[in-house]
């Protein structure tokens, strides 16, 4: 079957245009309809001369993927969201001046030009999709001591203006420049994390290749020194020296992982080691190296999903908040300043073992009786009159209560002085009452004091109990305003030495008071301490140890204790408090 092409030549341009598929050089990115439109000009073995006004095109943006609701479809209310049509889709333009794209032309016509795809040049793809790490850099001896580090460093593309053709042959030997967002994971304390920090993940990490992904270009750097050039689509008009370096994009890394190295074990048994397929070694078989899919923005923000660590980690740009997901089940949450929550309704914390909490200053706890429902609080918002609550609503419900329940001891420690007071209070009927404080001992109750002894009592005081023994080592005062009554069920005996007034035998001596209990201190670890005072470079990560109660306390990256890297080591026995450190 015989196909029938059309030819139309534009009179205007000296330029004949077929229907098929041309490699085109963008020379102008500005578009004032803001649809992508692309200045360009033909690469064809005709003589062209790039940016040449009488050899450039304006193309139109034809998306992978566009659309809206019909037009139909649309209302002529003006302020009715219902009434207007709306878009989606894919938007990922505009490339950069110079940049090859491919272009059509329907029908052959010059003035419906679209352009649908670019086309990577040679050894140019290292960035894509995520900034991709290696050893081979070119390094100022100023940034090896600040970097202090032989693991990979985020790069840039090659320097092709330094290095030439037959050298490019062998690309991947060729060093190249240490990329800014270096500066960031040093910063964050991941410099060394293949996992949280750079990564290796590249379009030229293997043959074939299973690294997908986007990288949007970037701002444009506009600090002083940043490379300028000249833009415009000829020479004979002028043209203005704008910024053409950029500082790096947002990476979206969907990472299938590298098959050559497995996982010798699974996450959540063994540590971080891979070993080499193509050495003879044995891993899991479904566990490749960096696995993984990763939103980094181009300051250090990333929410990261890691299949072959089999964690899920978000962290903010400066590392100074993080939490961490772990393949076993732990959670673990960092800030370097506030962590706060607050929840209109329940906060329920459960822990089937223990719930330790631990301040360097005060821990505070306060019930206020002041609950209100949310749609009562946002009422009150409004400007209605607040309500006061009481210790009990109209229900009869109680409120402002603090309960502490053990199903055994229940030990306070107190370092300095310690306090209980009771005040006056009202229920819902708004009539006031003094506070009680009740205290029932099933067994026995002990005081031990070291000092004196002061009981003032305003009102009435009554002792109810079957013996009761008095020793004082000094002299006994009893003071009575008014009459004294003694009414005993039996013998009364009373002892003094030289001399008694009352007749009667000797007094038998008052039994030894059993002294209290003493309080045994909580149990306390060394943990592991980053350095988050001193810059890194000078410091390398100075980590030492402080004491605590708890056994496991998130840090600062770099945190030796997350779980992917020694789950052996941190097992529910192992993250016990309660195991002294001689049993461990």
């Amino acid at each position: 079957m015989s196909t029938q092409r059309r030819t139309r030549y534009d009179r205007t341009r000296g330029v004949g245009l077929g229907s098929g598929v041309y490699v085109a050089s963008v020379v102008s990115v500005m578009d004032p309809t803001f649809n992508g439109r692309l200045k360009v000009t033909l690469l064809k073995d005709q003589g062209n001369e790039v940016g040449t006004e009488n050899q450039t095109f304006l193309v139109s943006y034809a998306s992978p993927f566009f659309g809206m609701t019909p037009y139909e479809a649309q209302g002529k209310n003006l302020e009715d969201f219902n009434d207007s049509q709306k878009s989606y889709g894919m938007w990922a333009v505009p490339p950069d001046v110079g940049v090859k794209v491919l272009v059509l032309f329907a029908d052959g016509d010059p003035g419906k030009g679209y352009w649908f795809a670019c086309v990577p040049p040679s050894f140019a793809n290292h960035m894509v999709p995520a900034i991709g790490a290696t050893t081979n850099v070119a390094i100022s001896d100023e940034d090896k001591k600040r970097y202090n580090t032989k693991q990979p460093l985020p790069v840039a593309e090659i320097n092709k203006r330094i290095n030439a053709t037959d050298q490019e042959v062998d690309a991947e030997k060729i060093k190249k420049a240490v990329h800014p967002i270096a500066d960031r994971f040093l910063r964050q304390g991941t410099i060394e994390d293949d996992v949280r920090g750079p990564s290796v993940t590249s379009a030229r990490r293997q043959v074939p290749n299973t690294a997908f992904g986007i990288s949007t270009p970037g701002p444009l750097d506009y600090s002083p020194g940043a490379k300028r050039m000249n833009i415009g689509p000829t020479e004979s008009q002028t043209r203005t020296p704008i910024p053409v370096s950029r500082l790096g994009g947002t990476q979206f890394v969907m990472d299938d992982g590298d098959d050559r190295y497995q996982r010798k074990t699974a996450p959540g048994v063994g540590p971080v080691e891979y070993a080499d397929i193509n050495a003879g070694e044995k891993g899991v078989v479904d566990i490749p190296y960096n696995e993984y899919t990763r939103i980094r923005t181009r300051t250090g923000h990333q929410l990261l999903l890691h299949n072959s660590e089999d964690l899920i980690y978000l962290t903010n740009s400066g590392g100074t908040a993080w939490i961490e997901m772990t393949s076993n089940g732990k959670i673990d949450i960092y800030g370097a300043d506030s962590i706060s929550v607050h929840s209109e309704n329940d906060l329920n914390i459960r822990a089937d073992r223990d719930i330790n909490i631990e301040a360097g200053r005060n821990i505070n706890m306060k019930a206020t009786a002041e609950y209100v429902s949310p749609d009562e609080l946002h009422r009150r918002a409004e400007g209605e009159t607040k309500t006061v609550s009481k210790i009990e609503d109209g229900a009869g419900i109680e409120s402002g209560r603090i309960q502490i329940e053990s199903a055994f001891n229940t030990n306070i420690l107190i370092g300095a002085n310690g306090k209980i007071e009771t005040r006056t209070y009202e229920y819902a009927d708004e009539v006031p009452a003094n506070g009680d404080l009740d205290i029932r001992v099933a067994g026995n109750h002990r005081h031990t004091i070291n000092g004196n002894t002061d009981i003032y009592t305003l009102g009435d005081r009554s002792d109810t109990q079957r013996n009761w023994d008095i020793k004082t080592e000094g002299y006994n005062y009893l003071t009575s305003g008014k009459n004294t009554e003694l009414a005993v069920g039996g013998d009364i005996l009373m002892s003094a030495s030289p001399n008694i007034h009352l007749n009667g035998p000797a007094a038998t001596d008052a039994a030894q008071a059993d002294p209290a209990l003493s309080i045994t201190d909580l149990i306390t670890h060394d943990n592991i301490f980053t350095n988050t005072v001193s810059e890194w470079a000078t410091t390398k990560y100075q980590q030492g140890a402080f004491n605590s109660i708890m056994k496991r306390v998130p840090m600062h990256e770099p945190w030796a204790l997350h779980e992917n890297q020694s789950p052996n080591f941190l097992t529910p026995s192992d993250t016990d408090r309660e195991i002294p450190p001689s049993e461990e």
